[in-house]
This record gives structure tokens, sequence and C-alpha cells, in this order.
């Protein structure tokens, strides 16, 4: 294990070997890198700084057999929010504006994540209320998906694709924090943090839910979609503790596996799943799937040294090689499997 600074949640390789990612300060995105497959990390630069935005929600994507990488995020101002994507020609080493995925707009638009398709397109998944409220369903908030012909011009080549959310009648979708995972072609995965759509004990908890594209994310099967995590039930209050802020990755090109933050450990009544995050009980935990895509395991326990975490990510440094890194709202850590 190493404690101090790292990137938080995404981590690309740039051309050279070097790991890279970004973390917001707040009002700036910070560049990290590691030369040492992300055993050690050191400050390279930043992304964006403006004492008038607010930055968060950093991720980044490295295009394969270039210095190309680009580096998404959510921006809030003057009470408009915008996902905003910059890129970089030299592996990181300076940074300049893309383009605007979505915005200004006073709905919450945030947690974009970057997907690149076998066939080169690049994607963005986001959180949207926006589109939500658009297809009138004001209060919940989806996971939308935008994408580009290649890498660059504009985000229009699938429309604005609605990617997971729950259509049963009565049922409230708070889909967010979205990862992408190739399952083979042009079948994917989408993980997303959510609620319980019809909630026990008065209090809606946060789960885990997935569903999976069989055209590269332009349609999406309602069939797959599935709950592939929840926590257990507290006997005292009969609320369900959370599980939250999800992260998938293929591992080995074989299984997905998903790092999550939950606080089923703790004693005494689950937090409310709107509580600020540094004020949640939090450990890491860790999922995978079985005998095919549609089956899970159950959790196991990536960390639990502390209680106060955030926005695990996972990276497969070479085959079966996987580190994690936690945001421990101060104390950004690396955690080795």
């Amino acid at each position: 294990m190493a404690n101090g600074g790292a990137p938080i949640r995404s981590i690309a390789r740039r051309s050279d070997g070097w790991l890279i990612g970004g973390a917001s300060t707040g009002h700036g995105i910070t560049v990290w890198a590691s030369r040492d497959n992300g055993a050690s990390w050191f400050v390279h630069g930043s992304v964006a700084n403006n004492p008038n935005v607010e930055f968060g929600d950093v991720t980044m994507r490295a295009i394969p057999g270039t210095s190309t990488l680009f580096c998404a995020f959510r921006e809030y101002a003057g009470g408009q929010w915008r996902v905003t994507v910059t890129r970089s020609d030299n592996n990181g080493d300076s940074w300049g504006y893309d383009s605007t995925v979505v915005g200004p707009t006073p709905y919450f638009v945030g947690a974009p994540f970057l997907f690149q398709r076998a066939n080169g397109d690049l994607q963005v998944y986001y959180d949207s209320e926006l589109l939500a409220a658009q297809r009138g369903y004001p209060g919940h908030q989806w996971i939308a998906m935008q994408g580009r012909q290649g890498i660059t011009g504009a985000w229009t080549a699938y429309g604005t694709v609605a990617v997971s959310w729950d259509k049963r009648a009565g049922a409230l979708n708070r889909d967010g924090m979205p990862t992408v995972v190739q399952l083979g072609g042009d079948r994917l995965m989408a993980v997303v943090e959510g609620v319980e759509a019809f909630p026990t004990g008065g209090a809606r908890a946060n789960v885990i839910n997935a569903v999976q594209s069989w055209d590269g994310g332009k349609t999406w099967d309602e069939s797959l979609r599935r709950t592939i995590y929840q926590s257990r039930i507290d006997p005292g209050s009969g609320r369900r503790y959370n599980a939250y802020v999800p992260f998938a990755i293929r591992v080995g090109n074989g299984p997905v596996g998903v790092a999550f933050c939950t606080d089923e450990d703790k004693a005494g009544p689950p937090d409310a799943a709107n509580a600020p995050v540094d004020q949640r009980n939090c450990h890491v935990g860790y999922i995978s799937t079985t005998t095919n895509f549609e089956t899970w395991s159950g959790a196991s326990s990536v960390w639990t040294a502390t209680s106060r975490n955030y926005t695990p990510g996972l990276f497969e440094r070479a085959l079966n090689d996987v580190i994690v890194v936690i945001d421990g709202l101060g104390s950004h850590r690396v955690l080795r499997r």
C-alpha cells in the first residue's frame, strides 16, 4: 500500500508507459503521474484552473497508439452545469479545450466517463437530470451517452442515448457514476450507482445496477438490467445499508470486477443515501462476474482500515495485476490487489 497524492478514480497509460490521472482541487484540476506503475505519484501540471468555476468528476482516456489523451469533467458556475472535455496531444504534458458535451443547464449533469468503442468512436457517459426531465421525468436522474465518429467532431453521432433507467411504473430512477466495459466486440456493460426503486424501511438505499448493450451503446437491453449488488438490511431499523460509487473493469480479459463503497459494516442504522460523503461511514468492497456476465459473486473486502472513503477506481497495470485508487477524502491512497 502507498499513501499520499494520487489520481482519483481514473487512471490512463501514456504511450511512454507512465500512468496518468487527474483530481479536482475544487477550482482546479491537478494532473498526477507515475513512472513506476503506480507505486508512487507526482504532480505533473494541471488541466484547468478558474476561481469562478467548481470542477469535479475528473476522468481520463488515452487513445492507443498515439500520444493523445482526453480529460472529461463537470463544471459548475453561475447556477449552471456543464460536462467539458479537454485534450492533450503530448501525453498529458499540456492541455487545451476540446468541447462541451452538454450544458450549460440548471439541471445536474456530471460524473462523465470516457469510453472508446472497438471501432474507434469516442463516447461520453454521464449523469443527467436534464435528459430525464426532457423526457417527462423531473426529479429523476438517468445515464446519458453521446458519442463521436472517431475522436473528433461534435458529440452527435449517436444522438443522446438513455442508457440506464428502470421502466417499472412508480420506480424512482437516480442512476449515476457510470463506468463502461467491453465484453467482446460491440457487447458493452454499464455499471452504475442507483437507488432502491421500491425502498425498504421507508428510506431508499444506494444499490449497484448493470445493463448491457449489443450494438456498441446505441441501444441498451432492458432484459439484462440487473441489481448486481445490494447491501444487507439492518434488523434494527429495517432499512438497507448502502452500496455506491462503483467502478468496473474487465480483469485479464475475463470477468468484470467492480469496486464500490458500502456502509454495511457499521454498527447502528444505515447512513442516509443523500448524506454528505465526508460524513458517511464507508469501507470498500469488490464483486465480480462468475460463470457468465449475468451472475455475480458475493462481496469481498478491499479496504476496511478507515471509514471515510469515496470513489474507488480500478486499473489493470498488467494482465491480472490490478490496483485500486481510493479517495481518502484528504489522504489519497493506492492499494494493490
